[in-house]
């Protein structure tokens, strides 16, 4: 009995490449080939497939947004992500959201032949020297953010969500009625509470936690 697989990737030539790969080997069987998001989630919920092979990072809907809803409507598909360069968030949100294999872009085709052997076997591929330091710096970051953000007040997270969305110290001022001086002393609030000296420190510690 064939292993169906469903992949989905922006790179046309790279989605023939894997395609071809794939379909190489008697035991799997290509059943979907997508370039975005949005159609790899209405194949996967027409076709059903075994294994869905993703893209991390694709228009309309992300491997990520793809994955979560698998999980969330109960498909029952094993998800392989692919990716050129995941942050550690994005590894550490993917393991958690329940990827069972996350293969980078760059590795050797016998790599992700491997991957998926196993994980059509029902097991598990997460190469520890990519996915664990990844996962360990982003989990010790996030309690790191739990511990020091106790201490900010409704207003200062406010302004931390600005900082995030790129805003500068006069739109930041704009934005909560006050002035430039009194955003300048809010800031400087900040920085003292959670220990830091600048705003990339901030992006650092706080991106994607607000």
């Amino acid at each position: 009995m064939t292993t169906r697989i469903a992949i989905a990737d922006d790179h046309p030539v790279v989605l023939h490449g894997l395609a071809s790969l794939i379909a190489s080997d008697p035991q799997f069987e290509v059943v979907a080939r997508c370039e975005n998001g949005v159609a790899a989630l209405a194949s996967i919920r027409e076709l059903k497939p075994d294994i869905a092979i993703l893209d991390l990072n694709m228009p309309g809907l992300t491997g990520r947004e793809v994955l979560g809803e698998i999980v969330r409507e109960g498909l029952g598909v094993r998800v392989v992500l692919l990716t050129a360069a995941a942050s550690d968030a994005e590894l550490y949100d993917t393991v958690d959201a329940g990827a069972v294999g996350v293969v980078v872009k760059d590795a050797g085709p016998e790599t992700l032949m491997t991957c998926l052997k196993i994980v059509a076997g029902g097991g598990i591929w997460l190469p520890e020297d990519v996915v664990g330091p990844a996962i360990d710096r982003e989990a010790r970051r996030r309690e790191e953010w739990r511990k020091l953000s106790a201490g900010l007040t409704a207003r200062e997270l406010e302004i931390v969500r600005l900082v995030l969305d790129g805003a500068t110290t006069k739109e930041i001022s704009f934005t909560i009625q006050v002035t430039p001086g009194t955003a300048k002393v809010h800031m400087s609030n900040i920085f003292r509470k959670l220990g830091i000296s600048s705003r990339g420190e901030l992006l650092r510690l706080a991106a994607g936690q607000v």
